[in-house]
């Protein structure tokens, strides 16, 4: 790669909140979304918005009321599946159904869908005067998945945690009336327990929310969280993208993909990706948890390149990246061009580019190729370690980025100091060749073994 390709021009990596063929760039997070319409009163029923304070209103996902339809974060408005009513046995209601965790699962990542009201511990919920909605059953609080403040993004119960994306603002109590709960709040991660712990607080040097800009969410955690085990399959041939967020916004002069019969095995699925002359992206993300300081994952990533596929392109063509929140170009990424597959990134580092390229392998068409990449991730130089098998051989081996594997927190360029995983195709615009792949299988766990 020549010095002027390193530091070529980038054209951000929009997130997934960068919404501007779907709902507005900006429309999720103005400052309408600081306070909840009083709503109106019918007979005994209070109705009106649940808001977040990061942005963006609960909303019954295309006003569909059938059971097990999920909830997800839109755009603020009147419609049906926005209005909502508190009751005094702790159920959250719209369109006469009741929010409840997945098959009254308690497990950190359940989704949160509508379920015929029935007085189930899991569908009645804990309300806090700091904001948070905290799930009976699970003790668990009510979240955008990976606290992500982008429109229909699914809901889920987490860990609950001292972040904007946690606390809501919701409807008066419908009669007849209760006295708020009196439980503890919910244990955050960011205070030890006691006997009768306090609500968090938010740290005293968050940016101040203003109407046009929205401060990041904070946390005041000081240690590495646990390695929790995470585990993940794209499972094409099962669920077909029943594994990926709905995220039509990811295709940019390109049709979305579509799930194809395996070019490479005989009876399996995958994913085809399908790129135009001049188009920019086409990418899936996966329903797993962001990553975050001091985890620690593994990545199969499998696909299959074509015969004819651009593999000598000499500007950017990413297959997988692993993401920052917010715009702008990732911390880490896998590359096709200049014949090889390459690990890239560091591009959009807030205090200035930290970029790096390191070849990998050649990228040979006609065969399947796995790769497994090995992060740590880490906003520290020193921490932040990459390393890469193809095809069962190592690589790329202790690699540090100089811009780690996470970015610093920063109001211009991330929302969070995490990242999540997409994949696909995304490139630039200036190529005129058409391109066209698929993904076989995709996977996250804590070991190599639970990966390849």
């Amino acid at each position: 790669m020549t010095d002027s390709e390193i530091g070529r021009a980038r054209a951000p990596h929009r997130r997934t909140w960068a919404l501007v063929s779907v709902l507005g760039a900006l429309a999720l997070l103005v400052g309408v979304l600081a306070s909840v319409t009083p709503g109106r009163a019918d007979a005994a029923v209070v109705t009106g918005r649940v808001a977040n304070s990061a942005g963006g209103c609960l909303e019954n996902a295309n006003n569909v009321a059938a059971v097990n339809n999920p909830l997800w974060l839109a755009v603020c408005g009147t419609n049906p599946g926005q209005q909502w009513s508190r009751w005094s046995d702790g159920t959250l209601r719209v369109q006469n159904l009741c929010a409840d965790a997945a098959g009254s699962a308690t497990a950190p990542g359940t989704r949160v869908v509508l379920a015929t009201c029935s007085g189930a511990v899991s569908q009645r919920w804990n309300f806090y005067v700091a904001g948070y909605v905290q799930n009976q059953n699970s003790s668990l609080c009510l979240a955008p998945q990976g606290n992500r403040i982008a429109a229909q993004v699914v809901m889920t119960i987490v860990a609950c945690a001292n972040v904007a994306a946690q606390k809501w603002a919701v409807p008066a109590l419908s009669t007849p009336p209760t006295t708020t709960t009196t439980a503890p709040p919910p244990t955050t991660t960011t205070r030890p327990t006691t006997t009768t712990p306090p609500p968090p607080t938010t740290t005293t040097t968050a940016p101040p929310r203003t109407t046009t800009t929205v401060p990041p969410p904070t946390t005041t955690t000081t240690s590495l969280p646990g390695q929790t085990q995470q585990v993940w399959d794209s499972n094409f041939t099962g669920a077909g993208f029943g594994n990926f967020d709905d995220t039509p916004w990811n295709n940019v002069g390109a049709n979305a993909p579509v799930i194809v019969n395996s070019p490479v095995t005989s009876g399996a699925k995958s994913a085809q990706f399908t790129m135009p002359g001049g188009g920019t992206r086409s990418e899936i993300v996966p329903t797993t948890a962001e990553f975050g300081e001091g985890q620690d994952r593994y990545f199969r990533f499998s696909f299959y390149l074509p015969a004819g596929f651009p593999t000598q392109v000499n500007t950017w063509q990413v297959i997988t990246q692993w993401k920052n929140d917010g715009t702008g170009s990732p911390p880490l990424e896998i590359t096709v061009g200049g014949g090889n597959l390459n690990l890239e990134g560091g591009y959009g580092y807030p205090a200035g580019p930290r970029t790096f390229a390191k070849p990998l392998a050649p990228a040979t068409t006609g065969q399947r190729i796995d790769l497994v990449i090995h992060v740590f991730f880490s906003r520290d130089p020193s921490k932040g370690t990459v390393d890469v098998w193809r095809n069962g051989t190592q690589v790329l081996a202790g690699y540090k980025p100089a811009g780690g594997t996470l970015y610093p927190t920063s109001a211009a360029s991330t929302a969070t100091t995490s990242s999540y995983w997409k994949m696909g195709l995304y490139r630039d615009s200036a190529i005129t060749q058409a391109a066209q792949y698929t993904i076989e299988s995709a996977k996250v766990g804590n070991t190599y073994a639970s990966v390849a």
